[in-house]
């Protein structure tokens, strides 16, 4: 692709989120998280709206988006491999699957199967069960073997040594494509995973105006570019561990901001008390998507960090207004 064709940079990511739509407007925030699951501090190689050297990137183009990978050490960032996409979602899975090969992810059969390229099978009753190929991986193959060298780095895993053996995990290697017998590429491989774990128009939003005095929350670092609203329960914030391994920190708006609303992940996971006797996760609360991070929020002055007294002595107030609001209403 002609470097000349590729949008200008830098771009401002919060107004490419405001372009999201009909997709998520949380797009970035889950491709990163995946990425971050898959290649750990590696996430910081996945940039939106700007270039940098041996990192990948998204940028939106005027009717389209872009997934862009700049050559290594190279200034100024220099892009070596570029596709253009009519999805955001598909620019984001084809950046995060190159990040994700450029740290040379490990694929094991486990991974395999999750993605449905895998099965097990058993010839008879008393044979072993072994690995078999799905009709999802028959596809997967035919789609890597069209897309040949196309796709970003040739490396493919090889199917046919793991093919009829003994159901068991076993590190998959990447190889060069061989001549003949089924096999995907790795490129293909990771695409195929972020693509069924991002949001697609899950939580697709033009966008809340949060009013001035609302109070908000967050166990996160302040680098974290989200919040909840005080009645969201942890389990819905995607975070590890328990509520006790994290310290709470509150926020007040006061100035009104744009913000999307919606969710870090799409399923809240069953909260601890519950396993006892399994029930829905709680589905009140919500989070919102800032223009920035929390820390660059509150060094503009649009949000504010307080005390949970102030908290508290905000929430009180707001409760008083609303009850007399209410009794005026009787009254009329």
């Amino acid at each position: 692709m002609d470097p000349e064709t590729l949008p200008e940079v830098p771009q401002d990511e919060f107004e490419l989120v405001g372009r999201l739509y009909p997709e998520s407007a949380w797009m970035f925030v889950w491709g990163r998280r995946v990425l971050h699951d898959l290649a750990g501090d590696r996430v910081s190689r996945f940039l939106v709206g700007a270039l940098e050297p041996g990192c990948w990137s998204v940028l939106g183009g005027d009717t389209g988006w872009f997934a862009i990978r700049c050559a290594d050490e190279t200034t100024p960032a220099t892009p070596s491999h570029a596709e253009s996409f009519e999805s955001a979602q598909d620019a984001v899975a084809y950046a995060v699957a190159g990040v994700a090969v450029d740290a040379n992810v490990s694929i094991h059969t486990d991974f395999l199967r999750d993605l449905d390229v895998l099965d097990h099978v058993q010839d008879g009753p008393r044979d072993p069960f072994v690995w078999a190929l799905t009709d999802e991986g028959q596809r997967l193959a035919e789609v890597s073997r069209d897309e040949g060298a196309r796709s970003h780095a040739g490396s493919v895993v090889d199917l046919e040594p793991v093919l009829g053996s003994p159901l068991g995990y076993r590190v998959c290697p990447w190889v060069p494509r061989p001549d003949s017998g089924p096999s995907i590429s790795v490129h293909a491989l990771f695409r195929t995973h972020v693509q069924r774990r991002l949001p697609g128009d899950f939580g697709a939003s033009t966008g809340d105006e949060l009013p001035a005095d609302l109070l908000l929350d967050s166990y996160a670092t302040a680098d974290e570019p989200y919040v909840f609203t005080l009645d969201t329960p942890f389990h819905r914030r995607s975070l590890p561990r328990t509520v006790h391994s994290f310290a709470r920190k509150l926020y007040v708006v006061r100035r009104p901001i744009r913000a999307y609303p919606g969710f870090p992940v799409r399923e809240a996971t069953v909260p601890a008390q519950g396993l006892r006797s399994v029930r829905e996760p709680a589905s009140k609360g919500q989070g919102y998507l800032l223009p920035g991070a929390i820390s660059a929020m509150v060094r503009s002055g649009a949000i504010e960090q307080i005390s949970e007294a102030e908290a508290t002595h905000i929430y009180q107030t707001q409760r008083q207004a609303q009850s007399g609001q209410a009794q005026s209403g009787q009254g009329a």
